[in-house]
Order: structure tokens, then C-alpha cells, then sequence
């Protein structure tokens, strides 16, 4: 199963993150795929349900929010208008057992143009479930989500807290001080901490994060080193940071659990041979 997450903020991002398990059609899980990817300029994707189609998807909006001029991108707003019906025709092209795996898609993005009344880009979030693919508005600073973990109630939990409690929400953005992007690793991070105590089944607790930007895409990892109390992980995604800025040392030692993510299949091509190289098949996997 899965856990997809997306929340637009009022700092100029949309903030996702997703697990990397995959439910096989024997049932058995495993830790190993990347369910969330830049789509288009400032544009991301994360998807749950049937892998094989999830993929389909992807690949689909790759081709048509494919730009040849780098300096043009496209209306969010368009996007969601438009995607129902293409996302339609995608999900038809599939088996019936496929297809009776669902298919959820979650779009994150910053307009290109349009700015919050301030000099913060609008930032936006939509879900799409099968089989209509409607558009579902994420509204900012509110959390959307599929996938498994919304059934999970520590999970579930946790985002109620952010999109329904002022004070919760409050102590979430203060993560945004002096570091463009906190507010995503602080959400990333405290959701990273339940899902390390709970090891609910069906979700990993190892996760990417995304920030979609006016004129980027981050992805990143919830890697981290801990001793006792104590973690360290990068802060904010690096957004407008030279390529060689040095992150913060990671803690080192004896007693010190480093938390690492493993081998990682992005793309449907992938993940058929690294489940068969591991003795299992890829037909019929649910994210």
C-alpha cells in the first residue's frame, strides 16, 4: 500500500512527500519505489493504487506538459481542468485487474506567474481518484492525502491536527524561519517519527520529499542519523542554495542509528527488475 501527502503553503511551494513500499500481488511488501517525481516545470506528481498504471500516468503528463522553451510553463488551474480526461483515457488503455487496483493521482505546483498579493508565487495541490478523475482542490496550508496511511489512525491523526488545529498549524510553519522549506521538513520529519514507532503495515517510514518551486522541483529523502533523543537531518530543501553548499554534518559514533534509504526503483522498467532480481514479479503491485 502507500502514503502520498500534499500540502500548498503561502511561501511560494507546495510541499509533497511519499513512502516507498509496494504491495506485491502475494501479498508480501517490500521497501523499494519512488512514487513521487517532477512532471513538467514546477510540477510533481505522486501517485497510488496499481503501480503499472501509476506509472502509466506519469508518463503521460511528462509528455504533455513537455515544454521545448525552457522559459515557459504551465497554469495550474489549466492543468486540473484538462488532466480528467486524458487521465480517463490512460486508466481505459489497462487490464480490468489493473484497473480494479485504483488509480489516485496527487499534483503539486507553483503558478509561473501569479503571485499571493505579495511576492509569494500561488502555490497549488489537486488529488484525482479513478475512475472520473476529478479534480479535488487542496486549499493552502491544508493537507490532502492517498493512499493506505489515511486509514492508519496515528497517521491520520497527525494531519487532522495540522488542517483542522490553528496552534498546530502555527508551530508547523514557525519551521519556515530562516530556512525555505522548513515548514516541509518539519511536517516530513514529524510524520517521519510516527511512522518509525508505529511500523504500521502497508506503509514505509522511509519517504521523499518534494517542494515544488516557480522554476523548481526538489526531491529529497527523510535520511537521518539518530542518538537517543537526538536527530540530524537537513533542513529545507535547498532551494536557491549553490549545488556544492555543505549540509550540516551528520552525528557520528558509537550508538548512533543512521536511517538510510535502500535501493530505489523510479520507473515501472526499474522496479521489473529489481523485484525479479530478488525473485518476485511486479505484476499486479499496488502502491
Amino acid at each position: 500500500m502507500t502514503w502520498v501527502v500534499g500540502m500548498p503553503t503561502s511561501w511560494g511551494y507546495s510541499f509533497g512527500l511519499s513512502d516507498i513500499r509496494v504491495t506485491l500481488a502475494s501479498g508480501e511488501e517490500r521497501d523499494c519505489l519512488q512514487k513521487i517525481h517532477s512532471v513538467g516545470p514546477f510540477v510533481a506528481a505522486g501517485f497510488a493504487g496499481s503501480v503499472q498504471i501509476g506509472f502509466g500516468m506519469l508518463e503521460t503528463l511528462y509528455q504533455l506538459l513537455y515544454l521545448e522553451d525552457k522559459s515557459q510553463a504551465w497554469d495550474p488551474v489549466a492543468i486540473a481542468q484538462w488532466l480528467p480526461e486524458d487521465a480517463r483515457k490512460v486508466f481505459a488503455l489497462f487490464s480490468e485487474e489493473e484497473r480494479a487496483l485504483q488509480s489516485h493521482l496527487l499534483l503539486l505546483s507553483a503558478h509561473p506567474t501569479d503571485n499571493d498579493g505579495g511576492s509569494w508565487p500561488i502555490a497549488h495541490g489537486y488529488i484525482f481518484r479513478s475512475p472520473n478523475f476529478l479534480p479535488e482542490l487542496i486549499p493552502v496550508h491544508k493537507i490532502g492525502a492517498i493512499g493506505s496511511g489515511n486509514g492508519i489512525v496515528e497517521c491520520k491523526s497527525a494531519i487532522d491536527r495540522i488542517t483542522n488545529d490553528f496552534d498546530a498549524r502555527f508551530s508547523l510553519m514557525k519551521g519556515e524561519q530562516g530556512v525555505h522549506g522548513g515548514m516541509g521538513t518539519r511536517l516530513g520529519f514529524d510524520l517521519t517519527r510516527i511512522l518509525k514507532r508505529i511500523r504500521p503495515s502497508g506503509v514505509s517510514a522511509h519517504l521523499h520529499y518534494c517542494w515544488a518551486y516557480r522554476g523548481e522541483v526538489i526531491i529529497k529523502t527523510n535520511n537521518h542519523t539518530t542518538e537517543g533523543p537526538w536527530s540530524s537531518f537537513a533542513a529545507g530543501s535547498g532551494y536557491g542554495q549553490s549545488a556544492d553548499a555543505s549540509p550540516l554534518p551528520p552525528i557520528t559514533g558509537e550508538g548512533v542509528e543512521a536511517f538510510e534509504m535502500p535501493t530505489i526503483a523510479a520507473s515501472w522498467g526499474e522496479l521489473v527488475k529489481l523485484l525479479d532480481a530478488g525473485g518476485a514479479s511486479a505484476v499486479g503491485c499496488i502502491a
